[in-house]
């Protein structure tokens, strides 16, 4: 997977123990009635978000001295706590910051509100984009899980549903190819925009910061997906944690630890036993070799024959020496479109059609021990507890 990193500024996330009324967003109540009269004389202590001062706002959302506009007809219009807040009678007088109303937000970070308000109001390109120059996905996975979250938080349905989408997205499209027993893509079609952490680091904060959203927000069917990319990281990171670019320390519970250690072990045989069982299959059958696979390679003179091309691959992987099958965890991404290319061009046609389908077929299976691996349990049985829970999402909770 390439990644592609942008500019953004990482704020750090603060959480309350749970949404209760008293941590609900309200319109600030006026302290007198002279301050409805004019411009409030704090309003130099208050700044816009500058990437939301394009939306023409009737009132602000409020995280500490910074400002967020809004529409009040839009909020309204979004299903959960906006909807319950905005239908309601307003006050008459209130404060005003630089002529408008303003809401304070408790709860939710301003990385989360923004991300929160670009959905609502219609701006594109929040979770991916498309780039037309090499036809490659960009998702902000930071953003997905900022929407997550706070859509969680502050019960908003129909955001979380979106933003869970998009994660499906984001892993599918790293995946389906082996979800749907297709061969290897030929180019990387997932890149990752939107941070101002680097290359190094990007992969192991947000495979950390999956598995911690995950669990915090119910997303059981994707928590497998995240062990699986943190499990991919350096043993002492997931240890000891990660720095952020903050320069904050990002850890895992010491249950996902265990859970990832152990993961990573039978990762390693998963590569060995499944991922590679076409190679340990055919290996031990030279006499028997053109009689199963029609081969001709007797009509391709490149030096070796199928079967010893394919042996050469067996020594190759399983030799003590190169050690290529002992140390790596990446069971799904260990046979690319560049693997199977050279493999094509040393194999005869009826070679390469067995084997192309065995390699394939091999994925599909790891892919199907993933979950187990985790977890204890099928993708199916994941499935089917992640529909029940996303049923209790769109129950309303009523605020008293």
């Amino acid at each position: 997977m390439r990644s592609i990193f942008a500019s953004s500024t990482p704020h750090k996330r603060t959480r309350n123990a749970s949404l209760c009324r008293v941590s609900e967003p309200a319109l600030k109540r006026t302290r007198n009635e002279t301050l409805a009269s004019g411009p409030p004389r704090f309003d130099e202590a208050y700044i816009v978000d500058q990437e939301l001062s394009i939306i023409k706002g009737d009132i602000y959302l409020k995280i500490g001295n910074t400002l967020f506009p809004a529409s009040i007809q839009k909020l309204r219009n979004v299903e959960g706590l906006f909807s319950d807040l905005f239908s309601i009678q307003q006050p008459e007088h209130v404060d005003l910051i630089y002529g408008l109303p303003y809401c304070e937000m408790y709860n939710c970070s301003e990385s989360e509100l923004r991300v929160l308000l670009k959905l609502i109001h219609g701006f594109k390109y929040v979770f991916q984009r498309r780039r037309t120059v090499d036809d490659i996905t960009e998702f902000d996975v930071e953003h997905m899980l900022d929407a997550l979250l706070v859509s969680s938080k502050l019960d908003l349905p129909g955001i979380r549903i979106q933003a869970k989408d998009a994660i499906h997205d984001f892993f599918g499209s790293m995946w389906n190819h082996i979800m749907w027993g297709k061969p290897p893509p030929e180019y990387p079609i997932v890149a990752l925009s939107g941070y101002t952490m680097s290359k190094a680091n990007a992969p192991c904060i947000l495979s950390f910061r999956m598995i911690n959203v995950f669990r915090e927000c119910e997303l059981v069917y994707c928590l497998p997906m995240a062990y699986y990319l943190a499990a991919q990281q350096n043993h002492n990171d997931i240890m000891d944690g990660v720095k952020l670019p903050d320069g904050s320390l990002l850890e895992l519970h010491h249950t996902d630890k265990k859970i990832l250690l152990k993961g990573r072990e039978m990762l390693r045989s998963l590569r060995r036993n499944v991922t590679f069982l076409w190679l340990l299959e055919h290996v031990g059958c030279p006499k028997d070799y053109v009689r199963l696979h029609g081969c001709t390679s007797e009509a391709y003179p490149k030096g070796k024959g199928c079967y010893d091309f394919v042996f050469d691959l067996y020594i190759l992987f399983y030799s003590p020496i190169s050690r290529l099958l002992e140390d790596r965890c990446d069971a799904l991404e260990s046979i690319s479109f560049q693997a199977t290319e050279i493999i094509k061009c040393h194999l005869c046609p009826e070679c390469y059609k067995y084997f192309n389908g065995r390699i394939i077929r091999s994925l599909s299976a790891s892919w199907l021990e993933i979950p187990k691996i985790f977890t204890g349990h099928s993708w199916t049985k994941l499935r089917e507890r992640q529909h029940k829970i996303e049923e209790t999402w769109c129950e309303r909770l009523s605020y008293v």
